[in-house]
């Protein structure tokens, strides 16, 4: 089977999915507080679902599936040569921004919290395997590959908003992503998603959301993040890592929580906006204000 017949035998199983999952929200408890009152629109956020996996799909058929070779697994060492597993916190971080960016979706469509999570994690969980399925395929070797690398951190970062959803203490932290261009960021044909020199990885933790209830002396708006990026980067396995410590803006705190303020507070809270920074690795440097 070619790549466009496996895209739409995708597709349509997706859409079949979606009786499920209407069935399992009219099925909800009605004295369920977390319910909202109002009726669930499946074509909003399947149809959205739909149109973020097709094009994501048709441009990574157009640039990495067109010619294919057999199945054929990354070795360790290649897989941490290309990046220094900075693209294994990629992968992480984007599965984990898709999962709880369609669970936004699919939440203010009407679909009730745990189901909304389920189907967020299990729509990003099923796009990054078929990628990496497919990259297995890709004659591309040896930097593509099925990775298991990868895999993994696709697993982790779909997982996670569904162990904060059973796990509400776990809830308070979020991946997040900054850019400042690289020297060879045009090398990479301007996409930063495969620049990881100029791409910096957060883990931002709400201090506030963490401390106990009668503890809490942190504004709701300023978190603490953890960030890392690589330099000097050649695919063969040299380079360096950076730590950073920044504050951080927490746009999830803002009020409007009605209509679809849900999902762009989501989506606000993807980028890590200018603050003070201190570089803590490989040698300390202060920063006023750094992405």
């Amino acid at each position: 089977m070619t790549t466009t017949p496996r895209i739409f035998l995708i597709l349509f199983i997706l859409f079949g999915l979606q009786f499920k999952a209407i069935s399992a929200v009219s099925n909800v408890d009605s004295t369920d507080s977390d319910v909202i009152d109002k009726p669930v629109h499946p074509l909003i956020p399947w149809g959205a679902s739909a149109i973020f996996l097709g094009v994501s799909f048709s441009k990574q058929a157009n640039e990495y599936w067109s010619e294919s070779s057999p199945f054929h697994v990354m070795d360790w060492k290649t897989e941490y040569d290309d990046a220094l597993l900075a693209d294994k916190l990629g992968h992480a971080a984007f599965s984990y921004t898709t999962a709880r960016t369609l669970t936004g979706i699919f939440r203010q469509s009407g679909y009730d919290q745990r189901t909304s999570v389920w189907i967020g994690s299990g729509i990003s969980l099923f796009h990054q395997t078929v990628v990496e399925y497919h990259d297995g395929y890709s004659s591309g070797a040896p930097y593509l590959g099925f990775s298991r690398g990868d895999f993994i951190a696709n697993i982790v970062g779909a997982s996670l908003p569904l162990i904060q959803e059973y796990v509400p203490s776990m809830d308070f932290m979020r991946f997040k992503f900054s850019f400042l261009p690289s020297d060879d960021f045009n090398d990479h044909g301007g996409n930063p998603l495969n620049d990881y020199q100029a791409t910096y990885h957060w883990l931002s933790f709400n201090i506030a959301g963490a401390l106990p209830q009668s503890q809490k002396h942190w504004t709701q708006f300023v978190n603490i993040a953890l960030g890392h990026s690589v330099k000097q980067i050649d695919r063969y396995g040299s380079g360096n890592h950076e730590v950073y410590l920044s504050l951080d803006l927490n746009a999830e705190a803002l009020p409007f929580d009605d209509t679809w303020g849900l999902t762009i507070k989501r989506l606000l809270n993807t980028i890590k906006l200018p603050m003070p920074c201190i570089k803590l690795y490989p040698h300390v440097v202060w920063y006023g204000l750094r992405l």
